[in-house]
């Protein structure tokens, strides 16, 4: 991973690069408005090959030195390559996942106090960290799995949970919002997470989204939780 290329994806400084497409239209522009003579026939060539030049090589320069949004996705899909597999080796979960609740995938961009943000082609806000988290549930408890790819610096986040039903007061899906700055603009980023409380506070989150699959998942915890609580 491009470490350095992801990290000017995020910047999103493209003053360069626009100087640089600039150029190159102001080269066609003067070589066919320039007007032909005795005088400058010999050195149009010269100065129209010199605008053009420095144009795409500050134009393509700039785009080589940062990431595009394909880069990203694989990137990604590179670090998570596997995850799952090993994640249900390392709960143990083989024969012990309640055939009747499948389990539950989770996946985002992490909106956390961060100042790499920007707003993808599909309109998405992207951030320099992205998650992956699988919900799987037993008799007694349900686990979690989770994977943070970093995206600007090396390494890795995993992280596993078990979350016995007894201690689970309720899950919920709770509306959340975060406030970024970006460029001279303030923007405000909803989403959605998955909190399971237990009696001294939250003892999951996930961010989520607030569809009917995260919606059953819930209600099978709430059920479970009620359950054994009886």
């Amino acid at each position: 991973m491009y470490y350095d290329k992801n990290r000017r994806y995020f910047e999103n400084k493209k003053l360069v690069m626009y100087t640089g497409f600039v150029l190159i239209i102001a080269a066609f522009v003067l070589f066919y408005i320039w007007p032909v003579d005795e005088d400058n026939i010999s050195y149009i060539p010269i100065v129209f090959l010199a605008v053009l030049g420095t144009g795409c090589f500050m134009f393509f320069r700039e785009r080589m030195r940062r990431s595009s949004e394909r880069d990203i996705d694989e990137d990604i899909e590179r670090e998570l390559a596997g995850f799952d597999e090993k994640a249900y080796f390392d709960l143990d979960l083989y024969g012990r996942e309640l055939p009747y609740i499948n389990p539950l995938l989770m996946q985002f961009y992490v909106y956390y106090d961060t100042p790499y943000i920007r707003r993808d082609k599909e309109g998405v806000y992207r951030t320099d960290r992205y998650e992956r988290c699988r919900m799987y549930f037993t008799e007694d408890s349900v686990f979690t799995a989770s994977r943070t790819v970093r995206l600007v610096e090396e390494g890795v986040d995993d992280e596993y949970k078990e979350i016995k039903y007894k201690d689970i007061v309720r899950a919920s899906i709770d509306r959340a919002q975060r406030i970024y700055t970006i460029g001279k603009r303030k923007v405000t980023v909803k989403y959605y997470d998955l909190n399971i409380y237990g009696e001294n506070g939250v003892l999951f989150s996930s961010q989520c989204r607030n569809d009917y699959t995260v919606e059953c998942a819930v209600e099978d915890i709430n059920k479970s939780a009620e359950k054994h609580r009886k």
